[in-house]
This record gives C-alpha cells, structure tokens and sequence, in this order.
C-alpha cells in the first residue's frame, strides 16, 4: 500500500465509527473490541501522532453522540461534552485505549439510565405479555406503537440487552415454566398459550432453554 492509499484508509478509520456503535450499542463487548482494535490500527503503525489520537476519539465521541440522536432521538449532550473533556492529553497506546473504553461505557451507561422508563419499551412490554399467545412480530408491535421497527430493535437492544426475538422467546419460556409448575395442563395446550403452534417445536425451544424437556421439568418440579 502506498502512502497516498494509507491516508485515505486512515481518514476513513478516523470518522466512520457505524460499526463500533452498532456493536457497543448492542452490547456485545467482544466484537466492539476488535473493532476497536482493527479500527485503530492505522494510529499506531509508525510514529504515534498525539493530534491523531485526538481526532480519532473526538470524531468517536461525536459519532456516537450522533448515532444516538438519529436513532434514538435522544440527545446526550452532557455525556458528548464530558468525553470532550476527557479525551485531551492522549498521548501513547494504553491511554488511548483506556479513554476510549471510558467514552464507550459513559454512552452505554447514560443511554441505559435514558431508557429504562421509555414510554415506547414499557407500552412494547406490556403489549407482548398480552399478546403472548400470538404469532408476534417485531413489525406488529412498532406498528402498534406508531414508531419504524428499527427503532424499536434499538430501543430492545439498548433496554433489554437483548434482540426483540430473544426477548419475547425468553418471555415465553418463563410463562412455560410458570405453567408446568403450577398447572395440569397437557402440554400441547402450554405450549399453544405461548405462542408456539408446533407441540414439537416448542419442545425443542423448551429443551434448549432449560435443558430438559417439558414432560422431564414437569416431573423435576412436582
């Protein structure tokens, strides 16, 4: 690579951080590592340029600011500005890292306190433990909610710590568990009230959940 093509490719790195947000957002912390690291690496191949590194994680800290904002509507101005703060007199690789793990956990930390009482993730809540029963979609359910399916997958991912999906597959395991403790019921019939139309299939789900089958935790429980 030339040094006309590494300077491109590092001017890219320095202010597309879509990807990191997605993954610090969504709460996985393995691959929002990597890809700070992969991301990063342009800082670090030769001489460390401190004006470098302050471009690289202010251009972070407002990417993030930003993604928020647009896909949330919600404005961390204050978490934005401390960051600011935060990020001058960087000068060498493990402090680089080290603000930078801080400016990720200030996001994720003030958005969780942000949503935990959302209006949109408490109305979606009590709709799915109300419609439990049904063939529920993520589509359904910010339809009913006036708001796009993608924001309420973000809202899920960010509340939840967990996808829209494995929410609502949880929640059913719970009800299930729930009813086999406490009912007589055939099984077919629980596995009906929790939304799961194939007896077979909701075995599967069950098992892979609990670890037993439902006729094995029926008997374990009783």
């Amino acid at each position: 690579m030339n040094d006309k093509s590494k300077e491109v490719t590092c001017k890219e790195e320095f202010y597309n951080f879509k990807a990191l947000c997605d993954a610090a957002l969504h709460r996985d912390p393995s691959q929002t590592k990597a890809i700070l690291e992969k991301q990063s690496r342009c800082l670090f191949d030769g001489e460390i340029r401190e004006a470098d590194i302050l471009v690289f994680l202010t251009s972070m800290n407002r990417s993030f600011y930003n993604y928020i904002l647009y896909t949330m509507d919600l404005s961390l101005y204050q978490c934005c500005y401390e960051n600011v703060r935060l990020i001058h007199r960087c000068k060498d690789k493990n402090e680089f890292f080290q603000k930078a793990g801080q400016i990720i956990h200030a996001y994720c930390h003030e958005l969780a306190l942000n949503l935990q009482d959302n209006p949109y993730i408490i109305r979606a809540r009590e709709y799915i433990s109300s419609h439990l029963d049904e063939n529920l979609h993520l589509e359904d359910v910010a339809d009913h909610l006036y708001i796009s399916k993608a924001y309420l997958s973000e809202l899920f991912c960010s509340c939840a710590g967990c996808s829209f999906s494995t929410y609502i597959t949880s929640l059913r395991m719970e009800k299930a568990g729930q009813l086999l403790r406490s009912t007589a019921l055939p099984i077919h019939d629980i596995g009906a009230a929790c939304g799961f139309l194939s007896p077979a299939y909701f075995s599967t789900v069950f098992a892979r959940h609990y670890g037993v089958s439902p006729r094995q935790y029926r008997r374990k429980v009783s």
